[in-house]
């Protein structure tokens, strides 16, 4: 198992993964992420979303907290992978989610903090973010009425045959094992 990089930290470190600890922060990495793509001399940014994919395709990223499942990790990284770069899922994923869920049945943090239900006061960037994703402002808001009925909006339930590609990755040296995956 390769565990992330000094290079992937640096970056997600830098907003991608405070957006409840401070969205100003990550809004402002998901809205520049197309450019800090585009401007990347150094090449650190192309080998951070390199990265980025791999752990989402290997499940190889650990929770944060012994409460949260490998899973909910996942799909968390697939909100953040979704924020910054776009609707395609990234390259390897075993579960990309539903093109149609985005917004209208999925919510991700950027949808939270930066996406108001009145525009005006609405971060500058959404309207720009919501269009390269094919979404209006009613998609984007209507996933707080499923987070209001107490679904959780923001991860799918494990699919079948999860726990046991878990085994299989860990098995072949791709990841660490977590707690509870026994």
């Amino acid at each position: 198992m390769t565990p992330p990089s000094e290079n992937f930290k640096e970056h997600f470190g830098g907003g991608f993964g405070l957006a409840d600890e401070t969205p100003e922060a990550y809004i402002e990495e998901c809205e520049e992420a197309a450019a800090r793509l585009e401007d990347d001399e150094d090449g650190s940014f192309h080998a951070f979303l390199d990265e980025f994919a791999r752990h989402i395709r290997d499940s190889s990223y650990p929770p944060h907290r012994v409460a949260d499942s490998q899973w909910i990790t996942d799909e968390w990284l697939r909100n953040i992978w979704y924020d910054a770069f776009g609707p395609e899922p990234s390259p390897g994923d075993p579960y990309p989610v539903p093109a149609e869920d985005w917004g209208r049945r999925r919510r991700t943090p950027y949808m939270t903090y930066a996406v108001n239900r009145r525009p005006e006061l609405s971060s500058p960037g959404v309207p720009d973010w919501l269009e390269a994703r094919g979404l209006t402002f009613d998609d984007a808001n209507a996933g707080i009425g499923i987070s209001l009925s107490g679904q959780f909006a923001s991860a799918r339930p494990a699919p079948e045959g999860w726990l046991e590609r878990l085994h299989d990755l860990t098995a072949r040296g791709l990841r660490a094992e977590q707690p509870g995956e026994r």
